[in-house]
């Protein structure tokens, strides 16, 4: 079996250690991920969803427990995550509130050129940075980064992230604040990432049909431990066990379990609108008929 990317085991971490304020955010956190993989990370606000992603990247280091990047060992105050985060992109939540140049373009470029790019080198991934988030280079590069709508601030700093061309996009809530249109375009950008470039995604979300639609396997943080882990379609079948823990199931899969209720015969598998669309034909084709 192929090394995961990413290996976390019995991770724990305390905020404010050794002092009267001292709290664990996480305690006895696990998550693995491999390449080309697209994982969701959910939980209610508290459970040690953000803690556990900024070890993914070297931003926080283990106090206890193994985090193992690309085959380093974080734990070893020796190895110097810097080299990392060009592999793993991490866009927190809020990226535009990290903008600070007044054009998108130079915004975008300010990370190859911490680099060491070439000017030919930066505008290449500038470009290909600003294609890959629906941004056209001519139509933006010199644009107000601070007069764009909060969509179009958003895929800026997605692009800023992806210019480091990382093997790896953690995202930390990347839909939160945005209006329905500019999440539609938020999560195909995710989706054409992941199926044309193979980018390997992390999505750390408590929106249970943006992470129905996007991910095929989830991991449930409560309390900052791993509690739930496995494919989507088994995860979101527990809606006992994931309402006991604060969080709900897509609204499809609401749905379909209160026609279920009703006596219509449909599977237990329902995520999308789409899947229950395809369901209830199903169900339609296969009755008997009048």
């Amino acid at each position: 079996m192929t090394e995961p990317i990413i290996e976390v085991r019995d991770l724990w971490h305390w905020y404010l250690r050794g002092t009267p304020l001292e709290s664990v955010a996480l305690q006895g956190a696990s998550f693995t991920l491999a390449a080309g993989e697209v994982v969701g990370i959910m939980g209610h606000t508290g459970s040690g969803k953000s803690t556990l992603v900024q070890h993914f990247n070297g931003l926080l280091r283990p106090h206890r427990g193994s985090v193992r990047v690309f085959g380093s060992d974080l734990g070893d105050k020796h190895v110097d995550p810097r080299p990392l985060r060009r592999r793993i992109g991490l866009v927190f939540q809020f990226p535009e509130q990290q903008l600070f140049d007044p054009t998108v373009a130079d915004d975008i470029a300010f990370g190859p050129r911490k680099l060491g790019c070439d000017h030919a080198e930066v505008r290449r991934r500038v470009q290909g940075a600003m294609a890959a988030v629906g941004l056209p280079f001519d139509t933006f590069k010199d644009r107000y980064t601070f007069g764009l709508s909060g969509g179009e601030m958003r895929k800026v700093a997605l692009a800023g992230v992806l210019a480091l061309e990382p093997e790896v996009l953690v995202l930390d809530e990347p839909t939160a604040g945005l209006d329905p249109r500019a999440r539609r375009d938020l999560l195909n950008v995710l989706r054409a990432l992941h199926d044309e470039r193979g980018t390997a995604l992390v999505f750390v979300s408590h929106n249970m049909d943006e992470v129905a639609e996007l991910v095929t396997r989830v991991d449930v943080l409560a309390d900052g431990k791993t509690v739930m882990s496995g494919p989507v379609r088994e995860i979101f079948r527990e809606e006992r066990r994931l309402r006991e823990l604060g969080l709900g199931v897509p609204a499809a899969t609401e749905l379909a379990g209160a026609l279920r209720e009703r006596g219509v015969a449909l599977r237990g598998d329902v995520l999308t609108i789409d899947d229950a669309v395809e369901a209830m034909m199903w169900t339609s084709s296969s009755s008997p008929a009048a």
